[in-house]
């Protein structure tokens, strides 16, 4: 119906049919131009049709007007109308054969609204020119095809008001003035007939083209709205490892194949599996949901598994079937994630369960499942296994030195040889630090586990390389049986247990099998213990005295304080047998707060130039007791400190050298004197002797036993003498027994005695009588004063 010039858009966003997602991107119009190009878009449409009743109605004018048919006038109104048409006809031709009009340009609608009124002011002047001069049945004629112009119109040209009123309003005049000068009763009847439908037709159509805008509104609303979920949904699924599929009926993805090619490493296009169960041939199990999807039921979270060259990779997948209107089945839409991540975390976490994550040896918790399930079901014609208890020698000491990872590198090697040992079906677990423990299937007799034993213990004479150095290190092994040495998992463990403590005190580095007595000494152990821990309150330990001589005038200097526990049942138990018990117990420090505290109340009743010693514990130091002892026991016997002299061990200095030497000031600064005890058996370390000034240095007794016999003992006592001479340190000579030792230390100028050879030790009652024996010995009296002062 009109020409003109349209330019065409393309929308933003154009989906491609094969993969649900953008196929290009054009630049977006304006909405104001999108509407113009659906409201030109719908008077094209209608152009041919309306074209059509356009040479109609010229066509029944010019005949019920057959005077003026061929009149000038007519001529020219049919030779204009002939032009309209074509022009129309050729705009719509163009029409056809572009793409849809996506936008237009105001110039086109203005293009469009002046077509609309010339083709309705021609009408118009066709009415006013042929109306009046017909007859009745003509103008009736004319009238009606004046009104169905106006209604065609109105239909054709409501997408666009404007070009509507600009038909519209010169027709409607045209006619409207036409019928008035006919001034006939059917005119006026006609006039008001074409006044109301008029009217009618003018409201129906701006309704109608109210209703196509509302509806462009209401479509590009909804097209916005697909566009952002849709970038929201690629932004979700590029930020994720979920993502949307879906297939046609014909299984074929129509989304989502580009996360499946990452996944799989390869092209899949196929995701209802094939009668091979597989993505179209390429090898993909689809096991998992080849039922459902053949069945067109829904699936949930269903793991599916993927083999590739870098390693298995897992996805979870649910879908549900869709259906159409009719019923009709269309595809599966669903949810895929990748769940590679999270089933390697389980995989891991799993088999830390049961494996200890520095060894891949198994762990505490496995080997106790594997114990229980040994000990639930016994067999009646005995052991089937064995269970062989493993704890390393001088691991702390090499982990210590060489620190941690060291000693993790150890343990792994230590993992790798206990593995080469035994057979395939045994176990081999790492029960925590040092410890390791064998369930030996191969090895259910005495002969098959000493054998086993055997193979371990040889297998750790070989050093192990820890980086640039070789460390040997030794292994302690207990056996138990289970069933025989015990019928529970506790009674087993126990047992094995015992056995391992007693290869250590062996000697280590050597093997034991479990015996009832093991127990019995365990349970005598325990309750010793107990005793001990009871000791102190029940005031069952008592203190003997050592005198300390000076080698050249032979008077008694001072004693030193030694425990004795008294035992009810036991009788007198050795410090050797008791003080090591209280270290390993914690009740040394309890014991010796006790020592300090008695040694120093009878010390206060000697005579002033008498000194006591008493032996400290290294946990004395390592809890940080030793000043809080030494006050309170100084304090309540009101002995002066520089009367106590505190015995240490060179031990004391091997963790922690610093914080000891500072505590050793502190001590000192209250006025005690401070001892090495033992010097040359233990650290051995000088650097602590520059560190703190010593009182004295006491020589172990080894090396006085040996100094008769041993050119080597007597060599270490000349140098430890020198060393204390250059130090300026007081030297005591312990285990001294008799005159022979005693000349060659007094030839070496060692400053003081201690040993059997003056007195052994005695209780604090006798005391009284020794020192009146030294002192008439020592001092230049007559025996007569000597009588008398014992008398006295």
């Amino acid at each position: 119906m009109m020409g003109g010039s349209v330019r065409q858009r393309y929308p933003s966003i154009m989906f491609d049919a094969s993969s649900a997602k953008p196929a290009r991107e054009e630049p977006q119009g304006h909405a104001a131009d999108r509407l113009r190009g659906v409201q030109l878009t719908s008077i094209l449409k209608t152009t041919p049709v309306m074209m059509f009743g356009n040479v109609m109605n010229a066509i029944i004018i010019l005949g019920m007007s057959s005077g003026e048919a061929f009149s000038p006038w007519a001529l020219i109104w049919l030779l204009g109308l002939s032009y309209i048409v074509l022009v129309s006809i050729r705009a719509w031709s163009r029409f056809q054969r572009r793409a849809p009009l996506v936008s237009a340009s105001s110039r086109a609608t203005a293009h469009a609204v002046r077509s609309a009124f010339i083709l309705g002011a021609w009408w118009g002047l066709a009415i006013l020119t042929f109306y009046p001069s017909s007859d009745g049945d003509a103008k009736s004629v004319i009238a009606v095809i004046a009104m169905g112009m106006i209604c065609g119109g109105g239909f054709a040209l409501s997408a666009l008001k404007r070009a509507l009123q600009a038909f519209i309003i010169p027709l409607f005049v045209g006619s409207v003035v036409a019928l008035g000068i006919s001034q006939g009763t059917n005119d006026y009847f006609l006039l008001a007939l074409l006044l109301g439908f008029t009217f009618i037709v003018y409201r129906a159509s701006c309704a109608r083209g109210e209703l196509l805008q509302e509806n462009l509104e209401g479509h590009q609303k909804l097209a916005e709205q697909s566009s952002i979920i849709e970038l929201l949904l690629r932004e979700f699924e590029e930020g994720t490892s979920d993502w949307i599929w879906q297939t046609g009926h014909d299984g074929q993805l129509v989304r989502g194949g580009d996360r499946f090619s990452q996944i799989f490493g390869r092209g899949t296009d196929r995701l209802i599996p094939n009668g091979d169960q597989t993505f179209a041939g390429q090898g993909l199990d689809l096991s998992p949901i080849a039922q459902p999807m053949l069945e067109r039921t829904p699936f949930r979270e269903t793991i599916i598994e993927i083999p590739s060259p870098q390693g298995a990779a897992w996805i979870a997948m649910t879908g549900k079937p869709i259906f159409g209107h009719d019923g009709a089945f269309t595809g599966y839409r669903g949810v895929a994630s990748d769940i590679t991540a999270t089933t390697h975390a389980e995989r891991r976490i799993a088999y830390l369960a049961h494996h200890d994550s520095l060894t891949g040896l198994a762990n505490r918790s496995w080997f106790a499942e594997e114990i229980d399930r040994i000990c639930a079901s016994p067999p009646p014609q005995g052991p089937t296994s064995s269970l062989l208890y493993l704890d390393l020698d001088n691991f702390k000491l090499i982990n210590d030195r060489n620190g941690h990872l060291t000693g993790d590198q150890l343990l792994r090697q230590v993992a790798a040889r206990l593995l080469r040992i035994v057979e395939p079906g045994d176990m081999v677990a790492r029960i925590g630090g040092d410890e390791f423990a064998i369930v030996a299937h191969s090895a259910p007799d005495t002969a098959s586990a000493d054998s086993l034993a055997t193979a371990i213990l040889a297998c750790f004479a070989t050093p192990f390389s820890l980086g640039a150095e070789l460390a040997n290190v030794g292994c302690s092994v207990g056996i138990a049986f289970p069933g025989l040495d015990g019928a529970n998992p506790d009674d087993l463990l126990r047992n094995a247990d015992l056995a391992l403590y007693e290869a250590k005190a062996a000697g280590k580095n050597t093997f034991c099998f479990f015996e009832s007595e093991m127990a019995q000494r365990l349970r005598d152990r325990h309750r010793l213990e107990y005793d001990l821990r009871c000791a102190v309150e029940r005031n069952e330990l008592v203190l003997n005295y050592q005198p300390i001589v000076d080698s050249r005038t032979r008077q008694t200097l001072g004693f030193e304080a030694l425990v004795r526990w008294e035992h009810p049942l036991h009788g007198r138990v050795q410090p050797d047998h008791f003080i090591p018990l209280a270290e390993q117990t914690g009740a040394i420090c309890g014991i010796g707060a006790w020592v300090l505290r008695e040694a120093c109340r009878n010390a206060a009743s000697w005579g002033d130039h008498l000194t006591v010693a008493v032996n400290v514990s290294v946990d004395q130091f390592r809890h940080g007791t030793i000043m809080t002892d030494v006050e309170d026991a100084l304090a309540s016997s009101g002995l002066a400190a520089d009367r106590l002299e505190l015995e240490i061990t060179e031990s004391l200095f091997i963790d922690d050298p610093e914080a000891v030497v500072t505590v050793l000031h502190r001590l000192r600064s209250l006025g005690v004197r401070i001892a090495l005890d033992d010097f040359g058996t233990g650290y051995s370390s000088l650097s602590y002797l520059r560190k703190f000034p010593f009182d004295k240095l006491k020589i172990d007794r080894s090396f006085v036993n040996a100094i008769k016999d041993d050119r080597i003992a007597h060599g270490i006592l000349e140098t430890i003498l020198a060393l204390g001479r250059v130090l300026d340190l007081s030297v005591t000579a312990e285990g001294v027994e008799d005159a022979e030792q005693i000349d060659i230390l007094t030839r070496m100028t060692c400053n003081q005695f201690q040993g059997y050879y003056f007195s052994r030790p005695m209780e604090a009652a006798d005391l009284g009588a020794y020192l009146l024996r030294d002192f008439c010995a020592t001092a230049e009296t007559s025996r007569a004063s000597c009588v008398a002062l014992a008398t006295t």
